[in-house]
């Protein structure tokens, strides 16, 4: 690519130059393939070799003259004299017609950690919860810290974005991390802080913007006053029979599901005050159905038959 510049003024002059590195410039316009310049004669001398011009008119009289030679309107940078103009200013005026190659975000998925105190149900948690996006359309993968997380007793092959023995994967929108009974550090958007109601085994809570706190298995009856964002009953036999046949409690239970997506919704958002409590009540699979549109329980039918992997150390 080469380039002719004149603009009167050396300074700026070698600033552009040293901002472009990749063009070659030549001292007259004739071996140039486009040129800037401020003067008219400059700017005829170009157009007579059939060069490509730009032109930087400080008067609306050198505008005027700019026009007469057929200069388009997009081609002229009008400055008045009072005003200050930089080179930088210059700079992106002569790049706008640069051919410059697109620029392709690749997405970052959320990276959402669960973490849990000894067997309060993080990985249940985790489970139940990447259920939820997958039905509701989120583009979720569930990765399990830990070579010996019991998920992989709980679900059978083949697998449909579940991934074992890693934190890092490919694709997908959001990565729910189970790091549950590890002490696996990862750089994460949020996390969930799952704990039962034996004090004896509480995890410090992190007064963090990062952190929402799940109490899990809290017995009928009992009144919880912590702050928690999420309370979840003891589900007793539906969570063994969930664990049994591979289906999440979720996918029978609406009111469950409904938390763990409101849930999701206040980290997405980064929101905090909320405290929600799943009714124990509101079960089974009509309430469920509610919860999930045709669509979506057509994604969960289908997740059986795509094939995952295993990293298992």
């Amino acid at each position: 690519m080469r380039g002719y510049l004149s603009l009167g003024d050396h300074h700026a002059e070698a600033w552009i130059r040293a901002m472009l590195p990749q063009v070659e410039w030549v001292e007259a316009p004739q071996g140039a393939e486009w040129a800037l310049v401020t003067q008219i004669a400059a700017a005829k001398a170009a157009l007579q070799a059939q060069v490509p011009v730009k032109l930087v008119a400080g008067t609306q009289r050198i505008v005027k003259k700019a026009r007469q030679l057929g200069i388009p309107e997009e081609r002229i940078l009008a400055v008045p004299m009072q005003d200050r103009l930089t080179a930088s200013q210059v700079l992106a005026f002569l790049l706008r017609d640069f051919e410059s190659p697109p620029v392709r975000c690749k997405p970052v998925p959320f990276r959402l950690q669960i973490v849990s105190s000894r067997q309060a149900g993080g990985t249940f948690m985790a489970w139940n919860l990447f259920h939820v996006l997958v039905s509701r359309g989120v583009k979720a993968k569930l990765l399990s810290a830990s070579s010996a997380s019991p998920l992989a007793t709980w679900v059978s092959p083949p697998y449909r974005d579940i991934v074992f023995g890693t934190t890092e994967t490919e694709g997908g929108e959001v990565w729910v991390i189970d790091t549950s009974d590890t002490n696996v550090v990862v750089d994460t958007d949020a996390v969930i802080l799952v704990q039962d109601c034996d004090p004896a085994k509480a995890l410090p809570i992190m007064r963090d913007d990062n952190y929402w706190l799940v109490i899990n298995r809290v017995p009928m009856g009992l009144e919880v006053e912590s702050a928690a964002h999420l309370i979840v009953p003891d589900f007793g036999a539906a969570a063994y029979e969930a664990m049994t046949t591979g289906v999440p409690v979720a996918a029978q239970h609406a009111s469950f599901a409904s938390a763990l997506w409101e849930l999701w919704l206040a980290m997405d958002e980064d929101v905090h005050d909320i405290r929600l409590e799943v009714d124990l009540q509101v079960a089974n699979q009509e309430g469920s159905q509610e919860a999930f549109p045709d669509e979506q329980r057509a994604s969960r039918e289908h997740e059986a038959e795509v094939v995952g992997f295993v990293l298992d150390e």
